[in-house]
C-alpha cells in the first residue's frame, strides 16, 4: 500500500515534493521520483510484496505509480503485482485487486480505480497544470487555495458522502470505481469511461471462491492480522484466514458501557478458531482525542461516526507492528444483510396497489417529515425508492433545515451515473439493484472510503476479502432474498459457532451520542453556524435537543462533523 502524487504541465519539484511528504502516512519505506519536462511523479511506498519493486516503475516504455494489490498477478507471468499492471495495460479489466494507479506511456496518462472503488484517486485541472494524489490535502498544498462546493452539502445530508465524482472542493474531482481517466498530454485535455462493472454473473461456488479470496489476500512477505466484531462476516473472514494461514491475531474493540460492548461474541469466535486474541476498549477520552485528530486528517466530513473507534483499533494494531489487516466489508450488501433490505421489497410491491391513486392524495395532504412518509410518497409518485440503505437526511427534510432551497428528488442527482449505469445493464430484480447501488454508495463513498482513511493514517493496508469480483458476480447468479444472509450463513454454519450465527443482527453502535451531548461540541457547532448560516437555527436547536434524547442521532451526526471541518478549512 502507498501514497503517490503526479503533477502534469509546468510544475514546481520543491512544491510537489512537500504534497508527496504529506502522504508520508501511506508508506515510508522508500520514496522515489520520475521527472521528465512536463510530468512529474512521485511515489512513498508501504514494503508489503517484493521488497526490490520500487515506484514509480518504468518498464516497456511506461511509468507507473500504483496504491494497492493485485491478487492474481502471477496470471500475467511476473514476479511483482506492480508489473502485473504494466502487462495488462490496456485490458485492465483483468486485473483482481484493489487499486488506483497512474500510467504514463509517454503520449498519454491513464488513471484508475478497482471496480469497487476501494483506493481513493483525486484530481484537478486548470489551463496550466494537471495533478492527481490519493488524498486531497496534497493536491490542496499544490495548488495553495481552493474554494468550498456548497452543492456538495445536499449529497453529503442525504447520504454522509458524495456518491459521485464531486468533492467539497470547487475543481477537485474523484475517480470512481471501475473508471479509467485518460489524459491527452499534447492537447491537455481528458475523458473518463468504464473500463470494469459490478453488473455481470458468473456461475460459481461461493465456498470455494470465497477461500480462494482469502488464500489470495494472504500474500505478501508479512504475517496477516484479522478485525473480529463477533458479527457473521468477519467470523467467517477470520475463520478461513486462520485455516489458511495456521496462525492468527484477531483484534476487537468494545466500550466499559456493557449495553454497547460487543466483545463476548468476538471471543466465543476467537476462541473456537484458536486465534490469538486482542481486546481493546475505546473509552470517552479516547473519542474526543480520535474525533480531533481525524477532523484534521479526513479531507472531507467524517461521515460515518464509527470511524473513531476505527481509527482507534488500528492505532493499537500498529503498535504490534502488523502491516496487513483483514476486513469483512460487504458481506451485508452482497448477500442481503440489512433488515432494510425485505422492508424494501415490501415497498416495491406497493406500486401496484389498487388505489395508489386516492393514497397519493391523501398523502399530499397529510405531510410528515418522518422518513416513512417520503418512501410511501415515492411509491404513489413512481419514483425512485431505493436510494441506498444509508440515506439519511430525505430531500424534505433537507429543505426544512436548510436555508438554501433544496427542490424535491434532488438526491438522485448525487446518484445519477450510478442509476444511469444500472439501467443501461441488463439487470432488472430489485434486490440487486439494492446491491448494487449500495456497493457504490454505501460501500464505495462512505465505508470504503472510512477504512482507507483510517488504516493509511496508521500506515497499515486493509484488504476485504468479501469484496472479490468473482464473488460477486457468483452471487448475482444465485437466489439472495430468501432470507438475510443466507447463502453466506449456510457456509459460515461450517467454520464459526451456531450461536454467532443465530444471534440476531445490531447495527453498530457506540456510546458517542451520550459522550456528545454535554460536550463543548453543541455550543460550538452552534456558534458556528451563527456564523456560516448554513442551517436554520431554529431546526438545528430541534436537532440537538432531539439528539440527546437519541434520535435522530444520525442526521445530528452529520450535521456535527460538517460545522467541524468547515470551521478547519474555510474559516
Amino acid at each position: 500500500m502507498c501514497g503517490f502524487l503526479g503533477v502534469v504541465g509546468r510544475y514546481d519539484e520543491k512544491r510537489a515534493k512537500e504534497s508527496l511528504n504529506l502522504l508520508i502516512h501511506r508508506g515510508k519505506d522508500f520514496q522515489g521520483f520520475y521527472k521528465d519536462k512536463n510530468i512529474f511523479l512521485g511515489h512513498n511506498r508501504l514494503y508489503i510484496l517484493n521488497k526490490d519493486v520500487n515506484q514509480p516503475l518504468i518498464k516497456d516504455n511506461k511509468v507507473l505509480v500504483f496504491n494497492g494489490e493485485i491478487y492474481n498477478y502471477k496470471d500475467f507471468d511476473v514476479l511483482s503485482d506492480t508489473e502485473a499492471i504494466i502487462k495488462a495495460y490496456p485490458n485492465f479489466e483483468k486485473l483482481e485487486g484493489m487499486f488506483s494507479f497512474g500510467i504514463y506511456d509517454k503520449k498519454n496518462l491513464y488513471l484508475a480505480k478497482d471496480i469497487f472503488g476501494k483506493k481513493p484517486l483525486y484530481f484537478y485541472k486548470n489551463s496550466e497544470i494537471f495533478i492527481f494524489a490519493l488524498e486531497i490535502k496534497a493536491i490542496l498544498h499544490y495548488i495553495k487555495k481552493a474554494e468550498f462546493n456548497k452543492n456538495a452539502l445536499s449529497c453529503y445530508l442525504s447520504f454522509g458522502s458524495i456518491p459521485n465524482r464531486s468533492t467539497f472542493y470547487k475543481d477537485i474531482y474523484k475517480i470512481n470505481s471501475g473508471e479509467i481517466l485518460k489524459f491527452d498530454i499534447e492537447n491537455f485535455s481528458y475523458e473518463i469511461d468504464r473500463f470494469d462493472t459490478l453488473l455481470k454473473k458468473e456461475n460459481g461456488d461461493i465456498e470455494k471462491i470465497l477461500i480462494d479470496s482469502i488464500r489470495k489476500r494472504l500474500q505478501g512477505d508479512f504475517e496477516v492480522a484479522s478485525l473480529l466484531s463477533g458479527g457473521v462476516d468477519s467470523s467467517l473472514v477470520s475463520a478461513l484466514a486462520k485455516q489458511e494461514q495456521k496462525k492468527l491475531t484477531t483484534y476487537s474493540i468494545g466500550y466499559k458501557e456493557e449495553k454497547y460492548s460487543e466483545l463476548k461474541y468476538a471471543k466465543i469466535v476467537a476462541n473456537h478458531i484458536k486465534s490469538e486474541h486482542k481486546e481493546f476498549i475505546f473509552t470517552k477520552d479516547d473519542f474526543f482525542e480520535s474525533f480531533d485528530f481525524l477532523i484534521d486528517h479526513f479531507d472531507e466530513p467524517i461521515g460515518d461516526s464509527a470511524s473513531l473507534p476505527l481509527y482507534f483499533l488500528f492505532k493499537q494494531i500498529k503498535k504490534d507492528g502488523f502491516r496487513v489487516v483483514l476486513s469483512g466489508e460487504g458481506g451485508d450488501e452482497i448477500f442481503l444483510g440489512y433488515r432494510q433490505y425485505f422492508e424494501f421489497l415490501d415497498l416495491y410491491r406497493a406500486k401496484n396497489l389498487k388505489y395508489k391513486n386516492w393514497l397519493k392524495n391523501y398523502f399530499k395532504s397529510n405531510f410528515s417529515p418522518n422518513k416513512e412518509w417520503e418512501w410511501y410518497k415515492r411509491v404513489f409518485n413512481d419514483e425512485v425508492i431505493f436510494r441506498s440503505s444509508c440515506e439519511v437526511f430525505t430531500d424534505l427534510q433537507k429543505n426544512l433545515f436548510l436555508k438554501q432551497n433544496v427542490k424535491d428528488n434532488e438526491s438522485l442527482l448525487c446518484i445519477k451515473g450510478h442509476l444511469d449505469e444500472w439501467r443501461n445493464s441488463n439487470f432488472e430484480k430489485e434486490v440487486d439493484f439494492f446491491t448494487f447501488l449500495d456497493l457504490k454508495v454505501r460501500l464505495e463513498s462512505l465505508y470504503l472510503k472510512k477504512l482507507d482513511m483510517v488504516s493509511m493514517a496508521n500506515t497499515i493496508e486493509a484488504r476485504t476479502p468479501l469484496l472479490d469480483k468473482r464473488l460477486l458476480y457468483a452471487a448475482f447468479s444465485k437466489k439472495r432474498d430468501k432470507e438475510p444472509k443466507y447463502i453466506l450463513k449456510k457456509i459460515a454454519a461450517k467454520y464459526i459457532p451456531k450461536e454467532i450465527i443465530e444471534r440476531k443482527k445490531r447495527g453498530f453502535s457506540y456510546p458517542h451520542m451520550e459522550w456528545l451531548k454535554n460536550s463543548q461540541y453543541i455550543l460550538k457547532i452552534e456558534k458556528i453556524n451563527k456564523e456560516v448560516r448554513f442551517f436554520k437555527e431554529e431546526q438545528l436547536k430541534f436537532l440537538i435537543k432531539n439528539a440527546k434524547r437519541n434520535r435522530f442521532s444520525r442526521h445530528f451526526w452529520l450535521v456535527l462533523a460538517f460545522l467541524l471541518w468547515f470551521e478547519r478549512r474555510f474559516l
